[in-house]
């Protein structure tokens, strides 16, 4: 699958814009999404809600905690999903 496909499976399953992704990377325990606006975050946050993290050293860390950061002079949301 391509990147642009990837990320628009990931914006039809979390129900946001393909165009807030910036960056997403499938890992074994744990995924994570980073987005442009605070409103994706947020529903990532709520769809992935009550589900925790599956093995590895964070193994049982709920999932959706949102961090903020600056990436190339603009604010980023980076979610554990």
């Amino acid at each position: 699958m391509s990147e642009k496909e990837n990320y628009e499976y990931y914006a039809k399953k979390f129900g946001i814009p393909v165009e807030d992704i910036v960056w997403y990377n499938h890992g074994i325990c744990y995924d994570r999404i980073i987005v442009k606006t605070l409103t994706s975050a947020e529903a990532i946050g709520k769809k992935v809600n009550g589900d925790t993290v599956n093995g590895g050293m964070y193994h049982g860390m709920p999932l959706g905690g949102i961090h903020t950061y600056q990436q190339y002079g603009k604010t980023v949301y980076d979610v554990m999903c």
